[in-house]
């Protein structure tokens, strides 16, 4: 469970919109794309989207509203302590200047200064934050079957 708890906070926390291309663009440029996207906004979204598999987990042990609020806190401790998110930073940049060209970094920027583009940036945390409910709970829903399939692969194993 904790596998799958920190794997979904990571994979939550780190997404970014942004299409895979290939070209290069200077880390400026991108820094300039990180602002107009809300890039802080955007990992603080991806945090709060793994909030539900704190519920989950909170469920599972029948922790009381103390109990509870001690769990988020200790989530939230981990992601404003021990997540570098400089690091994370310097890596995304690295990844979108070698996926996009100076020319689709600028119209990608130009976009997101449009109406639309603001409200894309407005309403996208919420969005990441309703598709990992809707996966997270696709997955706990199926874990049964994903058991099922897994017990005759860890009994096998577990005879060598």
């Amino acid at each position: 469970m904790k596998a799958r708890v920190i794997g979904c906070a990571l994979a939550a926390s780190l997404w970014l919109p942004g299409a895979a291309l290939h070209a290069s663009a200077p880390s400026e440029l991108i820094e300039r794309l990180f602002v107009a996207i809300g890039m802080d906004r955007q990992l603080i979204g991806g945090f709060e989207a793994m909030l539900p598999a704190m519920e989950h987990m909170a469920s599972e042990l029948e922790l009381d509203d103390a109990g509870k609020a001690e769990l988020r806190e200790i989530y939230r401790g981990w992601f404003y302590n021990d997540i570098d998110r400089d690091a994370i930073r310097a890596q995304m940049i690295t990844l979108y200047a070698e996926t996009f060209s100076e020319q689709e970094v600028h119209e990608i920027i130009a976009f997101y200064q449009t109406p639309i583009g603001q409200k894309f940036l407005e309403v996208s945390p919420d969005l990441v934050k309703q598709g990992a409910q809707i996966g997270m709970q696709e997955g706990i829903d199926k874990q049964p079957l994903l058991l099922e399939r897994l017990e005759p692969f860890i009994a096998e194993h577990r005879k060598r």
